[in-house]
């Protein structure tokens, strides 16, 4: 090896990051969680009136406390849905909390708020080139809320892509204004790609170097009707007095995103009851069918002007989903209603999210001039196998080091050190 080259492999040591020093050539990375998937804390003001005396005296004392999941895992569901729970007010056209209830999501911008993504963490920061605040990122926020589309005001929805934007900003500011990749997974994806249209083009391509989605189902899922019909879903033991289950569930903005979409779903059957079956273009049918009529206006003025189309974010983007397990698609009410339990049919998926929906993407993206899209199919893995599946874990991971640089930088080292 002569001088030139021992000078340019030394050169090049020098700026690859290694174990202990982070950040070095590559791009930051931004993580989004999913629903339910960071903590949420809370705070019981002389407002607020229990149902029970019991529903109070257990926070007494205390400043903040851990409303989920911590306190999700403990309290008596009724309790529990009275402190979660969301009221849309058609006045003013928004969400908030229940009256004397305050809420905050703590330790924003660090990968410690997360819930269930440690494995993910710890596979980033063992690499040596990631440090939770230095050169990683997470972007937890209240999952009960989303957004609203021009026009309707979202003031929790607001607040949280205020916070990300600067996220974003800061992560790049501290890596040598190297742009961030963002990822997200499920409900974050949503969130991500609403984020993303929302930003002026310029912004995007200057702080967003590619984002990788996580089982984004774009265009809702199938299972989203039967939470709102039966208030599966709502986070309550499945043992839980139903109407505590159905208060919690329906008053949650979040709950109306899960629905699926026209676009996407179209007239495929999702709900069949024994005088009437519903699709995603009867959504409003369904709604007043379960007896959920204050979610008629919610829906049909801050959800589906959101998702009427799909246009491509026109940033990097890497999809990766599960297939091949099965999944709920279509639910059958017999005599009692939905009162009753529905005989469910299962079609493929991740086991939560429909194809039709995980690849909604990827249909209307794909062949656009100008928005780069990579797809990664993993067969076989679940929802939430991108943090437990070993095998999916190491593709997340290496799909995440391509996207920042560093898997580029140590084919370059091995090529200096080891090429003939």
């Amino acid at each position: 090896m002569d001088l030139l080259r021992l000078v340019a492999v030394a050169l090049l040591l020098l700026t690859l990051p290694t174990r202990g020093r982070c950040g070095g050539n590559l791009h930051p990375i931004v993580l989004v969680p999913g629903y339910g998937s960071n903590r949420l804390d809370a705070r019981l003001t002389p407002a607020y009136q229990p149902s029970a005396p019991r529903c109070g005296a257990r926070e007494e004392g205390k400043e903040w406390f851990e409303l989920w999941p911590n306190h999700a895992a403990t309290s008596d569901p009724t309790c529990l849905a009275e402190q979660m729970s969301l009221v849309y007010d058609p006045v003013a056209d928004d969400y908030r909390n229940a009256a004397g209830v305050l809420t905050r999501v703590p330790s924003f911008s660090s990968t410690r708020s997360l819930i269930g993504w440690d494995l993910l963490v710890r596979r980033l920061e063992e690499t040596g080139h990631y440090r939770d605040g230095e050169s990683l990122f997470a972007a937890p926020f209240d999952f009960r809320y989303t957004v609203a589309p021009r026009g309707h005001p979202s003031a929790e929805g607001a607040r949280y892509f205020a916070r990300l934007a600067r996220l974003v900003e800061r992560a790049s500011r501290l890596n040598g204004g190297r742009a961030a990749v963002v990822v997200a997974h499920s409900q974050g994806c949503a969130l991500t790609y609403q984020f993303l249209l929302a930003r002026p083009l310029a912004w995007r391509r200057r702080y967003v170097k590619r984002v990788v989605f996580l089982a984004a189902a774009l265009g809702g899922f199938a299972e989203g009707m039967n939470m709102l019909a039966t208030g599966e879903g709502s986070g309550l033991p499945n043992d839980a007095p139903r109407p505590a289950r159905m208060m919690l569930t329906r008053s949650q903005q979040s709950a109306l995103w899960r629905l699926p979409t026209p676009m996407v779903f179209g007239d495929r059957p999702v709900v069949v009851t024994k005088n009437s079956t519903y699709s995603a273009n009867k959504i409003v049918e369904f709604l007043e069918a379960i007896g959920f009529t204050e979610g008629v206006k919610p829906y049909v003025t801050r959800v589906l002007p959101m998702w009427e189309a799909l246009p491509p974010p026109m940033v990097p983007v890497t999809t990766m989903y599960g297939v091949g397990v099965r999944t709920p698609e279509k639910f059958i009410y017999g005599e009692d209603g939905f009162e009753g339990t529905p005989e469910v049919v299962y079609g493929d998926g991740d086991g939560d999210m429909n194809t039709v929906s995980i690849v909604a993407a990827e249909k209307e993206w794909s062949g656009v001039e100008g928005q780069i899209l990579k797809v990664v199919r993993l067969p076989g893995v679940c929802h939430t196998g991108f943090f437990s599946d070993d095998l999916a874990l190491k593709r997340v991971v290496a799909e995440i080091q391509e996207a920042a640089g560093s898997m580029e930088l140590h084919q370059n080292r091995e090529n200096l050190l080891f090429s003939e």
